[in-house]
């Protein structure tokens, strides 16, 4: 590989050193899967903005986490070859998350590129501000997107469209009253609900149900308990012709510091294994800001219920309703 390659740890070096020397660091972070005229003007963008341009490149594995199984159509060596061919940049990276907060919390760049489609609203906006950092909204060429472009191939298409939506499932689905609800005779739907879930189950996405049940590990009730629970819904939706693919819940207390508890991402990293979904392609609906905060560092777009994020949070959805039936004709008109 070019000299412009650097492991995680050489890249950490050689941005200490640039800052003893007052330069400025830029990142900006992607797959790259097809390059276009659209990121060549923007890496042209971001160097102006410092003295040295750093790309933060999603590795073969973190491309297929989120944007399914037939992504990415070329490997990361040859995203990085291509990468070092371009005059703007000056060094390149690969990380395995979905996204680049560990990395950016090491780098502490002055500026964070970021594309029109999150803009400042993105979850890396904390990790970067905290330090001082700025984040850097590019201009994206109008008429060019790397996804675009692949879902003109049917082929490639085929192996990545497949899409859900993530439903919480306390105050988004059923009625968050008792505080543990984990007994049928508490559990109630809310009003309207059913026949947004109908509208959903006309489409081709995916119904998954993802949900906190920290009631397990705090001892206040048993696991067959809420499997007992959930066993009822699912033919009470079934029922009305819904059906839901399949519920994943975190069993887990927040101080067991879990993978799988939202806001973690281990539930939908979970789902895309089992079902071969295309996060970038999905969407979330809940009512917490733990879903939200979820659904960014997961690349999910995503529709509130009810209430405001808190502004300490800098994190936005991509919608707000004020219950299921409005969230479904958002995501549906």
């Amino acid at each position: 590989m070019s000299e412009k390659f650097k492991s995680q740890q050489e890249l950490f070096e050689i941005v200490e050193n640039l800052k003893k020397r007052n330069k400025r660091v830029v990142t900006v972070n992607g797959s790259f899967d097809i390059l276009h005229t659209g990121h060549i003007k923007s890496f042209e963008e971001a160097k102006g903005l410092g003295d040295a341009l750093i790309v933060l490149l999603n590795s073969d594995k973190s491309v297929k986490s989120y944007k399914g199984p037939g992504r990415p159509i070329n490997s990361q060596k040859k995203r990085v070859e291509s990468l070092t061919a371009i005059k703007d940049i000056d060094f390149i990276t690969i990380f395995d998350e979905i996204n680049p907060i560990k990395i950016l919390e090491k780098i502490r760049p002055d500026f964070y590129c970021q594309g029109k489609d999150w803009g400042e609203n993105c979850v890396e906006r904390e990790a970067v501000e905290k330090y001082g950092g700025k984040i850097h909204v590019l201009q994206w060429q109008e008429g060019f997107s790397s996804t675009d472009l692949i879902e003109k191939d049917s082929d490639i298409q085929s192996k990545s469209d497949v899409r859900a939506i993530f439903l919480d499932r306390d105050g988004t689905i059923n009625i968050n009253e008792p505080e543990y609800v984990y007994k049928i005779e508490d559990f109630k739907f809310i009003p309207n609900v059913i026949e947004a879930l109908k509208k959903l189950s006309e489409t081709d996405y995916k119904l998954i149900i993802i949900t906190n049940q920290s009631g397990i590990g705090r001892g206040y009730y048993k696991l067959e308990d809420m499997e007992k629970l959930h066993k009822w819904m699912l033919e009470e939706l079934q029922k009305q012709g819904i059906k839901i693919d399949k519920i994943y819940y975190c069993p887990h207390k927040s101080e067991d510091n879990c993978e799988c508890r939202k806001p973690k991402i281990g539930m939908l990293l979970q789902v895309v294994k089992d079902f071969g979904i295309s996060l970038n392609k999905s969407w979330l609906i809940g009512d917490d800001e733990k879903d939200i905060i979820m659904a960014r560092r997961a690349n999910l777009k995503s529709v509130k219920l009810g209430e405001k994020m808190p502004e300490d949070l800098k994190l936005e959805p991509n919608y707000y309703a004020e219950n299921l039936s409005e969230a479904v004709k958002i995501i549906l008109s």
